[in-house]
């Protein structure tokens, strides 16, 4: 039998004690640039040359796989705004890496779109926009909520995902776009059946972009709010069908809602690319798709098929179509109906 020679076990030790030195110096460094970066205007520019590599804890996620008792979408006249309520007063939250042990629980989750899917995103990415934005809004638990947080800088971090077009149906965003038929009108709202937060979006410990900035809250009066913000590298997606349904969304007017768009801004700031997998990552969004889509690829993997039979193969691929034209004509009635008609 082998063993590991004690030289190796001093090693490892001092690699861990040098690493977690590490993450706390960081730690520090990004929050003593909050008093003087926090008011800086938001959302930027993200392009990954000028990012400064840095690496800290691993984020932690807690309860977003927790089925909520009630999910509400609300169409407030400038967006729409997704709420949650949870059983026993439990609610998701987040720590770890910029945040140390603080604890940042979940308050709202809002949407920015555009008019077509070529002006959606506030941020941009290496100068242009994204056909759709997420932000998740998170305040310091010991700040009571997220209007009292509002006002104290780091009190709130806002979590953005960025959203790239597929062909096909994204069913992860199918209980929004299925809730957006229902809020056209604004100040209006529906309650969707339950689903837990990270079937919306994915959790991530390392791999994002972050730095500090305002952006000014609706009033009367118009207020200021300085944050902390964190942007997935990992990009979520939808169709372009998906897409077009928050176009359907009227404003106070009865017009159009399209949210304000506020230019993004590459004022001086530090920009930090946290726990890069590689350090010669050249591309500012990663390409490949979270895990939970992936997952979704092998749904075809849990088909019935005796392989022993002489046509396993030519049965697993009329089953394999058989579904996918179930899910088809599902999604063309639900979004199309007035091809339901249709032969």
């Amino acid at each position: 039998m082998s063993q590991e020679s004690p030289d190796n076990d001093v090693d490892q030790s001092i690699k861990s004690t040098s690493s977690l030195s590490g993450s706390i110096e960081n730690e520090a460094l990004v929050q003593s640039l909050a008093a003087t970066e926090s008011y800086l205007p938001a959302p930027i520019d993200l392009n990954i040359n000028g990012a400064e590599q840095i690496e800290l804890e691993s984020l932690r996620w807690e309860n977003y796989d927790r089925m909520p008792e009630s999910v509400k979408l609300t169409n407030t006249g400038e967006t729409v705004i997704l709420s949650a309520r949870w059983a026993g007063g439990i609610r998701p939250f987040m720590l770890g890496g910029p945040l140390a042990d603080r604890r940042y629980v979940f308050s709202q989750l809002h949407f920015h779109w555009g008019l077509s899917a070529l002006d959606g995103s506030e941020h941009t990415i290496d100068g242009y926009p994204m056909p759709l934005e997420l932000h998740v809004i998170h305040f310091d638990e010991r700040l009571g909520d997220q209007r009292a947080a509002e006002s104290v800088p780091g009190g709130v971090v806002c979590l953005v995902y960025l959203f790239r077009l597929q062909s096909s149906v994204s069913r992860f965003m199918e209980p929004i776009v299925n809730g957006l038929k229902r809020v056209r009108l604004p100040n209006s709202y529906a309650h969707l059946e339950p689903f837990p937060l990270d079937q919306l979006f994915h959790t991530f410990s390392g791999e994002y972009f972050l730095y500090w900035g305002s952006t000014i809250a609706p009033g009367p009066p118009a207020y200021l709010v300085p944050m902390l913000w964190i942007v997935s590298r990992t990009q979520e997606r939808l169709s372009f069908r998906q897409l077009k349904q928050f176009n359907r969304l009227l404003n106070p007017r009865m017009l159009t809602l399209v949210p304000s768009p506020r230019a993004a801004t590459s004022h001086g700031r530090h920009l930090f690319h946290v726990n890069p997998t590689t350090p010669m990552a050249v591309a500012t969004l990663r390409t490949e798709p979270p895990p939970k889509y992936l997952q979704a690829h092998r749904d075809t993997d849990r088909i019935d098929v005796d392989w022993n039979s002489p046509d396993a193969c030519r049965r697993y691929v009329a089953l394999v179509r058989e579904e996918l034209a179930k899910k088809r004509n599902q999604f063309d009635t639900e979004n199309c109906p007035e091809n339901s008609g249709k032969s």
